[in-house]
């Protein structure tokens, strides 16, 4: 399998990517100093996801130059992605970019056993619900990750959240103009168990979980994550950044958490 009309990002081969005409993504491979099957990070973003995708591939470029190919892809209804966002839809559509990884690793673009997944904010409890449906992935990094959905979404800042977004930026999500019912559909779905953390995680198929969260974090507080955490059939390492809430903003911070990305990572 090879992709037409190949484009280079400096060393980089770049293509985009375009799933059942719905999810719309970007896809780096590595140097061509490195050898088919290369290992794969996919990246699962989080909400409302307002940067451009590049971003993402800039900030884990270290990964490439190791030999690692990145996935990044909008989940549908962010972005360039078409529909509109719910777990459910998020779920399935994790599930799709699975299989096009599956179609790639039969072509000997990926190697089977070096799949993996970095997931930030609300596309961590996206990705725990996903391994613990599919059993490819083999290292699974959660950043500053949304564990305590129901609270969240019953929360009135849950709602004020979503005003805000509606205002300001009516381009970047789509499926939340109405507001209350977009509330009422998630709460419908956190009430099937297939939807719900604490039933999944003791299921997890994945090989290895590591936890970045920051000292302070707001969102998901650390004594919340590692009660919530306990449940899970793989023991996770967590790493604490000291000083630093949900959202990354210093460049320290930042320096931080790629230290330990490159560590998770590591090739032998």
């Amino acid at each position: 399998m090879e992709f037409e009309n190949k484009q280079f990002d400096g060393p980089y081969e770049v293509s985009e990517i375009q799933i059942d005409q719905m999810l719309r993504g970007i896809l780096y491979f590595p140097p061509q100093s490195f050898k088919k099957p290369y290992p794969l990070i996919i990246y699962f973003h989080g909400f409302p996801q307002v940067f451009p995708l590049i971003e993402f591939i800039k900030r884990y470029k270290s990964m490439l130059d190791i030999g690692y190919s990145l996935l990044v892809f909008n989940f549908r209804g962010y972005g360039y992605s078409k529909g509109k966002i719910s777990i459910s839809s998020q779920v399935l559509d994790g599930q799709k970019i699975i299989e096009f990884v599956n179609a790639m690793v039969k072509n000997e673009i990926f190697d089977i056993n070096n799949i993996n997944i970095i997931a930030h904010d609300f596309g961590a409890y996206i990705a725990l619900l996903l391994c613990s449906k599919v059993r490819v992935v083999n290292k699974l990094l959660l950043i500053n990750p949304i564990l305590e959905l129901k609270n969240r979404v019953n929360s009135e800042d849950f709602k004020k959240a979503l005003q805000y977004l509606n205002r300001f930026l009516p381009r970047s999500i789509h499926g939340i103009e109405n507001i209350e019912e977009f509330i009422q559909m998630t709460k419908n779905e956190l009430s099937k168990e297939e939807f719900q953390i604490e039933k999944c995680i003791p299921n997890l198929k994945n090989k290895q979980l590591k936890i970045i969260i920051g000292e302070i974090d707001k969102i998901t507080p650390i004594v919340e994550a590692k009660k919530i955490l306990r449940g899970a059939n793989i023991a996770p390492d967590i790493f604490i950044v000291n000083k630093m809430d949900h959202e990354c903003i210093q460049d320290e911070d930042f320096k931080k958490i790629n230290e330990e990305v490159s560590k998770f990572f590591k090739i032998n």
